[in-house]
């Protein structure tokens, strides 16, 4: 898994970044943003406006550096498609390469700090707001504390029946905007480090993000199971003692990872893929 600036893509990970509270006199379409973040439906709520700066005071000097969360994160990249005609041609050195096809739903073990994400194509860089990050990480702490809480009430013995019902309609309650808020705060994180211009749309790419607390500029390892691995699709133009070399490789992992092979079609600017019988 790599740093963004290993990428041939010179505008990788490039985004517009609003910092600090804007004063809620100013007319900034971003208080209406952080008001909305805050939990509430109407940017111009009466309440909200009138605890804006108690808001913006509690939560000094938190809002999220962007450029350490790019900088730490480690991405490796996928495509959806296996026939990509410039897939081929760019990155599989004209079919004289070969593709691994892999399991989403098996790539990822439990332990493993990491989320796989759409690449989001656009044709400007997005806005990363850290005033709207920070709102939402403070909405996080407060409905997770309150779960936590509540929780701890729950087990005491001095409730009585219509008590704890109210208590666990309460936790519903707190962890339906709990999921919503992950739900935001993911969509940041996506835009953030898998945007690109809409250029790269023939690529339909995927990426699986790691954040690290890497310093420098290095790769990581991310060990998967072998299970993960679903295929090996080889260009038809491997040369034979290559296919042989890269046959051998992978069955000294599994026996039970299949083989294709990646086609062009006659009369056709087009890739097929067969199963590869020899």
């Amino acid at each position: 898994m790599n740093h963004y600036e290993s990428f041939n893509d010179p505008f990788e990970c490039r985004s517009e970044i609003y910092t600090g509270f804007p004063d809620k006199a100013s007319n900034s379409p971003r208080v209406n943003e952080i008001i909305k973040a805050w939990g509430f439906d109407n940017a111009r709520d009466s309440n909200a406006l009138e605890n804006y700066e108690d808001l913006v005071l509690s939560l000094e000097d938190t809002e999220p550096s962007v450029p350490y969360t790019i900088d730490s994160a480690r991405i490796s990249c996928f495509s959806k498609s296996s026939n990509n005609l410039l897939m081929w041609a760019h990155y599989a050195n004209g079919l004289r390469g070969f593709c691994i096809e892999y399991d989403r739903d098996k790539l990822l073990t439990n332990d493993v700090n990491a989320e796989i994400f759409d690449v989001l194509y656009a044709n400007k860089p997005p806005i990363i707001d850290t005033a709207v990050v920070a709102v939402l990480n403070d909405q996080v702490n407060y409905h997770e504390d309150s779960i936590y809480s509540i929780e701890g009430r729950l087990k005491s013995t001095t409730l009585n029946r219509n008590q704890k019902q109210n208590a666990r309609s309460e936790i519903k309650m707190y962890k339906e905007y709990l999921d919503t808020v992950y739900l935001k705060n993911r969509e940041i994180y996506q835009k953030m480090l898998a945007t690109k211009s809409i250029e790269w749309q023939y690529e339909e790419e995927l990426r699986l993000i790691m954040q690290t607390e890497c310093i420098d500029k290095n790769g990581v390892n991310l060990k998967y199971p072998i299970q993960s691995v679903k295929c090996i699709i080889i260009g038809e133009k491997m040369p034979s003692s290559q296919r042989e070399a890269l046959r051998y490789i992978i069955h000294l992992k599994s026996q039970n990872i299949k083989f294709k092979i990646a086609r062009r079609v006659p009369g056709q600017f087009e890739v097929i893929i067969h199963d590869l019988i020899e």
